[in-house]
This record gives C-alpha cells, structure tokens and sequence, in this order.
C-alpha cells in the first residue's frame, strides 16, 4: 500500500514537473487530457451499440431503422473521436513542441551565463546529449505517455464498470486483473527506476567520447593515434551496448508477466463468456459482446506497461534538464551601468579554478591599474597567469578574494551584457562560425550595415583578401574556419572587435603563432582597433609591447615587477632576464639564416 501510495505521489509530480516546463502551454495540454477522456467514453460507444444491435438480433426484433440507428451512432461516435484526435493533437502535442523550442533556447541564452568552468569540466558530452538526447525524448514521449495514461485509466474504469453492470461475473475477472497488473506494474517501475538514469548518463558518456573524436581528429591522424582513440570510442559503444542489455534482460521478465496477465485475462473472459451461455446464465448477446470486448478492453491498460517505461526514461531526462537548467549563473543579478571612465583595477585579487581546493591559487594578491587610453601588457612565462587575469576582466570565471572594477563599479555587479558591450577580445585561438564572412564580422554588431563591415574589414586589413574570393563577402566559412589560414581568421577577428567598437580591448597571445607575413597586416589592423582604448595585451613576443605605457611581470601567480621597458630592464629583474633569453633566441635565430646563405 505504502508502496502504491508513492507511486502515485511520483506519477504526480511527474505530471506538475512537465506542466511546469510547458509553462504558458500547460493549459493547453490540460483541455487536451480532458478531451482525452472524453474521446476514451466514445471509444466504448460502439461496443454499447453491439450489445443494442445483437439483443434485437436474438429477439428477433431487429428492423432497418435499428440496423441505420446503430450505424449512425457508430458513425457519429468514430467522427467525434477524430474530431477529439485533432483538437487533442493541437492542444498537447504541438505543445510541447513549441515548449522544447523555447527552453532549448531557453538554455542556450543562459549558456552565456554559465562560468567558462563549467564548459571545462567534462560537461560537453553530456550538454550535447541533453540537448540533442533528452529533450528529444521529452519532445517525443512526455505529452504521449500522458496521453497514454490517461487513455488506459480512463477506458480501463469505464470498460470495468461496464462490464460490472453487464454481469458481475466476467466484470469481477476484468477488476481482478487490473488490481493484479498494478502490482506488476510495479516490478516494471522498479527495474526501470534505477536502469534508465544509468541509461541516460551512459549516452552522455557516449556522446562526450564521439565529440572528442571527431574534435580531436587532426591530432589523432597526426599521430597515428586512430587505433587507440577509437578505442576509447569502441570502450563507449560496448558500454552503451552493455547497458541496453542489462536494460532488456531487467525488463523482459516483469513486462512479460505483466502482459501474460492480460491476455491470460482475455482468455478467460471468452472462456468464462461461453460457459455461462452453454449454462444458460448468460445471454446469447451478451456472450457476444464479452467475447469481442475481451480482445480490446485491455489494450490501453497493455500500452500502459510501455508508457511506464518511456515515463522513467523520461524523468530521468527531466532530472538531468533541470539540473543543468538550474547551474548557478553568473551576471544575472547586476544592474546596467553607464561607464563613462574605463579604467580598469584589481585590488588583492585572488584566484583558483577548483572551488573545491581554495589552497590551490593560481593568482595570488594581484594588484594593478590599468588607466583609461592606455596600453598595459601581461607578460611572464607559460603557465604564470596572465590569460587568467584576463579572463576574469571578462567574467569568465568570478575571483575568491578581492575585486575587479572597471569604472570604479565592482564588475560582480553589472549585468553579463553591460560588462561585454564595454570590451572587445582578439583571443589567441580564434574560433569563426559556420556561416558567411560577413555574417561572422557582423558578431561584433548585430546591426551592422554592410557598408560598416567592409569598413571594419578595411581598417582590419582583410577586405582585399575577402574580396579575391569567389563569393567575397558571402564566402561560407567552414566549420571553426579551418578554410582560412591562421593569419587570415585573426584579421577576422580583429575586423569584429573593430566593428564592435568597444573602450576596452583584451589581446590574449593575439600574434603569438603568427607567420612574418601576416605579422605586419595584423600589427596594421591592431593599431587600427587600439586607438584611444584602454588596451590590455599579452604577448610572447616581446617587441611588440616594449612602448607600452605600463608592463605587469606575472610569475608563478603573482605580481613581481611593473613599470616600462626602459624601467624593468635596468632593475635587472624578472623582466630583464625574459627580454635577454628572447634577445639571444633572436640571434640564434640570425645565425642560422645567415649560415644557411
């Protein structure tokens, strides 16, 4: 009982949990579980009609106006079931298609406000998976196994009730095998319950693996590394396979019993119908009627072992939706701010990514001003710092200890798109869409005309190569841009921030892997983006920043010189020993030019 009580506690917070997520739907779907029923009671009115027809029949009373009679009614009946069809196809069906449209761009939009940690953590596989996998799945089955439900709950009571009326006999079979089936029905929640969740989290074990596959395939092939990466893929799939078959082997015997039980129940009312008809205790036109409802009553009571299924799968699908509908998110509670200084200050700034292990600071006490209209660089070896700081300029990760101001104002308390719309990012890895040239240049602002474009394209020094190609402008970029060359992707990126046109430029590593070729055009276009901006730069090579206005030393984590050039070099520090090895990398470099002439 206590059992029985759950189940139908989860089956109803089941039902609240989807009409949550159809939200300005869920009245919709309501009028169509009520039509449902309603289209269920029609479902039963032919076989009332039999019985009317078949006692005529053995009366000997049966006329033309009853054989029109009982078609007309069965006609109207089976009409008013479409007609109930379609209104319940609009009103729950489409439903749920335009609520999975709205969250799945419901989620997408929060995705800006996810901290970038949360993209880092092994968590794209199972993104991927919830998108594309399991609100596919509630897309598909939610409304549907609702439907089911209430279809078997409601023909299965009527069809009982009716049979009761009828004789209690063959309606005492009916009733103990519905009470009997809820007890089997159980064991199938059971099996169910726990193997859908491992279901569930092994396709998005599955899908993580493929995406590093498939992401990772010019590393792979570069190092002939096929063999033993596709292994880690086969490891996934025979996994899957694995489970899908404990699954089915779990399933089997409980869904098995459960629908023996009603096709045993079906055996007996046909058997019990024709026993009591040779006894004499049942009419001719009642045995009739048992024997032919015996074949269907049940049918929405067998489809409800399956739907049983799908629902588990489902609220599994569900918990794993709403769990990552529910990250915390980052900028949502600032308010938008007008930001007429754009200075930028951190003060005693602290940092780690694993908010597990605070002990684990990769910045420690960072302390800096970078003033309006000027350029400060990052500099300092691999691994010491220096994108961190600038990722947390943007947001991308939020600081333990200490403050970040832009402005004076505290950037926790902007909003995510008042912080952006005051900087522009040339990152060192530059990623470009699958969509056109202009399309792309256009992120920097979405009401661009093309006359800005090829503008921004112009002072980027990318219009010329642009325009060489065979649709310029409106050349689709391949996926990530891997149809355009590094140098060419860069001047890309840096037309968008052009056009963007913000007071604040990020620069991380922008000409770190750039050929000597592209190096002057991007240094042209750089220029271009940097006039009058409070520029933020770092970069490995270091002549490039050698006039900036303020240089920051990061080492293991923390401040250690700042000043300019000049300054740095005569104090003989951190900075001075960075310059002397790039110095003599330079002459190396020299020296085997000219010995190779």
């Amino acid at each position: 009982m206590e059992y029985r009580r759950w189940r139908r506690h989860r089956m109803i917070e089941y039902y609240k949990r989807i009409m949550t997520f159809l939200g300005q739907d869920r009245k919709r779907v309501q009028l169509g579980i009520v039509l449902a029923f309603f289209e269920s009671m029609f479902a039963n009115i032919p076989v009332v009609m039999l019985l009317y027809a078949f006692t005529k029949l053995a009366g000997g009373t049966l006329i033309k106006s009853d054989i029109l009679l009982v078609f007309v009614v069965m006609l109207v009946a089976v009409l008013i079931r479409m007609l109930l069809a379609w209104f319940i196809d609009n009103f729950m069906y489409l439903s749920i298609y335009d609520a999975c449209e709205r969250e799945r761009l419901g989620i997408g939009d929060r995705f800006r406000y996810f901290p970038m940690g949360f993209f880092t953590q092994g968590n794209l596989g199972r993104i991927a998976a919830i998108i594309s996998i399991d609100l596919t799945f509630i897309e598909e089955r939610a409304i549907r196994d609702l439907d089911i439900m209430v279809n078997a709950a409601a023909m299965t009571t009527i069809g009982c009730i009716m049979l009761c009326v009828a004789d209690i006999r063959i309606g005492a079979i009916a009733v103990s095998v519905s009470v009997f089936s809820i007890f089997l029905s159980g064991r199938i929640e059971r099996v169910c319950r726990t193997e859908s969740v491992l279901r569930q989290e092994q396709q998005g074990k599955l899908t993580e693996a493929i995406l590093e596959y498939v992401m990772g395939i010019s590393v792979i092939k570069a190092f002939n590394l096929a063999g033993k990466k596709a292994g880690t893929v086969k490891k996934a799939i025979q996994e899957t396979k694995e489970g899908s078959i404990r699954y089915e082997k779990r399933f089997i015997p409980p869904a098995f019993f459960y629908k023996a039980a009603f096709n045993a129940a079906t055996a007996l009312m046909v058997w019990t119908s024709l026993v009591f008809y040779k006894d004499g205790t049942l009419s001719i036109e009642l045995a009739l009627v048992f024997v032919i409802f015996a074949f269907y009553v049940f049918l929405p009571a067998i489809n409800l072992g399956g739907a049983i299924v799908t629902f588990l799968v489902g609220k599994a699908s569900l918990d794993r939706y709403e769990a990552l509908k529910n990250q915390p998110l980052m900028g949502v509670n600032g308010r938008e701010t007008q930001t007429y200084n754009h200075e930028i200050a951190f003060h005693n700034v602290s940092f780690a990514y694993d908010d597990k292990h605070n002990d684990k600071m990769v910045l420690k006490d960072i302390n800096f001003t970078a003033k309006p209209g000027t350029m400060t660089a990052l500099v300092g070896q691999s691994g010491s710092g220096k994108t961190t700081i600038a990722n947390l300029i943007v947001r991308f990760w939020d600081v333990k200890h200490g403050t970040i101001t832009i402005g004076g104002t505290d950037i926790r308390e902007m909003t995510t798109g008042c912080l952006l719309k005051n900087i522009s990012m040339v990152f060192q890895r530059v990623y470009l869409f699958h969509d056109t040239i202009k399309n792309n240049i256009r992120f920097g602002k979405p009401a661009a005309t093309d006359e800005e474009i090829m503008a921004a394209a112009r002072a980027a020094r990318c219009h010329e190569f642009i325009s060489a190609l065979p649709q310029g402008y409106d050349t689709m970029v391949a996926e990530a841009g891997s149809s355009l060359s590094g140098g060419e992707k860069q001047r890309i990126s840096i037309a968008r921030a052009i056009l963007k046109d913000a007071p604040i430029v990020l620069l991380d590593e922008a000409t770190a892997s750039i050929d000597p070729d592209n190096e002057k055009h991007i240094q042209e276009a750089i220029g271009e983006l940097v006039k009058n901006k409070t520029l933020i730069v770092i970069a490995h090579r270091l002549s490039t920043i050698r006039y900036a206005d303020q240089i920051v030393v990061v080492d293991k984590g923390q401040i250690v010189e700042t000043g300019r050039h000049n300054d740095l070099l005569e104090k003989q520090g951190v900075y001075h020993q960075l310059w002397t090895k790039r110095m003599t990398a330079r002459s190396w470099k020299m020296r085997e030019q000219s010995n190779s002439f």
